[in-house]
C-alpha cells in the first residue's frame, strides 16, 4: 500500500507572525509562492530546497492577510 506522502516535498516552513511548521507539498516552494493556515494567507519570501528526497526543506513566509 502506496502512502500519500510519498514524492512528497517537506518544508518547515517559517511564518513571519510566528511559529513554524512542517508542510508537505507536491511541488515546490518558491519566492512568491502562497501558503494557507489557520485562515491566514501567507507569501514565501525564501526558500531552501530539500538536499534530498529524505530530507526537508525550510521556507520563510510573510503574512499577506489576517485570520
Amino acid at each position: 500500500m502506496q502512502d500519500w506522502t510519498d514524492g512528497q516535498l517537506r518544508y518547515l516552513v517559517h511564518f513571519d507572525d510566528g511559529g513554524s511548521g512542517m508542510r508537505m507539498r507536491s511541488e515546490p516552494l518558491d519566492v512568491g509562492s502562497e501558503v494557507a493556515d489557520g485562515g491566514a494567507r501567507y507569501r514565501v519570501v525564501r526558500a531552501e530546497q530539500p538536499p534530498n528526497p529524505g530530507s526537508f526543506g525550510h521556507a520563510w513566509a510573510e503574512l499577506l492577510d489576517g485570520p
